[in-house]
């Protein structure tokens, strides 16, 4: 009677826990599709090409994972030691693949930076104006995160946006080029007023009003890089805790696998 209560409390554990690591891997799924589709995201992403790649993996794990979920589920429900074995078996190999793939994420930090640096760099300096999506997507970033230009609203000094040639010798940001020069709407922190008008046209000129809270000052490319580091906080903890997840999934499976063969022993 005992050893039948603990299996069937053991059998619940299971099943409880492979739903949810189900539900991570709809998470996952969902978060995929919106890498794949977010403006902002792949705007920070462009130029990169393991991004689409990095991201159709991604998808790809969490479809697995949730064919995987579903798997331990029925496992757990039909007292299946097959597909409990089975899971046992993809879920030890999505445990090592996620822990490589952590430590390969976390040792290419630094590249994902420059990435980000050269993608604000290139759209203020040649993109903004030019393309539809990249405008709105640009001016969405510097609405959102209350920034202006690349390193600071001066960055806009060298820009297309302003007339100026991708072949200036000079380093964005230095506004010394053209000491008066406009920078977009978006940049303002009320675009529908006439301060907002007058001081984005002012270029150097409009420092002291900028000052009050008119033109962002703060670069937005800083701005992102502080957010993916926030996000990537988001995504390690995440990870880990799916990791946990995958463990106790493992080590249950195992033990009510030896729970039913030892209840079919007894009944032989």
């Amino acid at each position: 009677m005992a050893l039948s209560g603990c299996y069937g409390v053991l059998k619940w554990i299971v099943f409880f826990v492979n739903l949810i690591f189900w539900l991570a891997g709809v998470g996952v799924l969902a978060l995929s599709i919106w890498l794949l589709f977010d403006q902002a995201v792949v705007f920070m992403a462009k130029g990169a090409q393991d991004y689409a790649t990095g991201t159709y993996i991604l998808l790809a794990a969490g479809a697995l994972m949730t064919v995987i979920g579903f798997l331990g589920c029925c496992g757990a429900l039909r007292e299946s030691q097959c597909l409990l074995g089975t899971f046992f078996v993809f879920l030890m190999i999505i445990l090592v693949a996620e822990i490589a793939a952590g430590v390969w994420a976390y040792m290419n930090r630094a590249d994902l930076n420059k990435l980000v640096q050269e993608s604000v760099r290139d759209t203020v300096r040649r993109d903004y104006g030019k393309d539809d999506v990249t405008t709105k997507t640009f001016d969405m970033i510097q609405k959102t995160l209350k920034c202006c230009g690349a390193e600071s609203y001066a960055s806009w000094a060298n820009s297309a946006y302003n007339g100026v040639g991708e072949k200036s010798p000079l380093e964005i940001g230095i506004s010394a080029l053209a000491p008066t020069y406009s920078v977009p709407k978006s940049c303002c922190a009320d675009p529908d007023s006439d301060a907002c008008e007058v001081t984005r046209k002012l270029g150097s000129l409009g420092f002291a009003a900028s000052a009050l809270g008119i033109v962002y000052t703060d670069g937005c490319a800083p701005k992102l890089e502080s957010l993916i580091h926030q996000y990537f906080t988001y995504v390690f903890a995440a990870g880990i805790g799916i990791g946990i997840i995958e463990l106790l999934g493992m080590i249950f499976s195992m033990l009510l696998c030896c729970a039913i063969r030892k209840i079919e022993d007894f009944k032989a």
